[in-house]
């Protein structure tokens, strides 16, 4: 992952929330389409349609960029699954700098 991935992500916040969101584990997804049952076991998920603090005239932006960046990554899984979504191995490697930084970031305030 590049440098500039991370200052883009500085740089939209909303980018950034959208990427995290994805991040964070599924509660119980079930998808019973033979369609999407495979996509599912390799990892991929539904859209993400809501994120706190990201407008939502800005998720389809969001996605878009994030797809173009190799962050994210798409699946369109037939006629009745509908789009998969999962991060990349570069989207992965932001998700934990970011959250690294987040945690030494919060633990440099505490021993402050």
């Amino acid at each position: 992952m590049l440098d500039l991935d991370l200052a883009l992500l500085d740089a939209y916040p909303e980018w950034r929330q959208v990427l995290l969101a994805y991040n964070d584990d599924v509660d119980s997804v079930i998808l019973t389409e033979p369609e999407t049952s495979e996509f599912v076991a390799r990892g991929f998920r539904p859209r993400v349609r809501e994120v706190d603090g990201v407008p939502a005239d800005q998720m389809t932006r969001a996605h878009g960029k994030l797809i173009a960046h190799g962050l994210l990554q798409v699946e369109i899984t037939g006629r009745t699954g509908g789009m998969l979504y999962q991060l990349t191995a570069a989207g992965r490697q932001a998700c934990l700098r970011l959250t690294g930084a987040t945690e030494n970031e919060s633990l440099e305030l505490a021993l402050a």
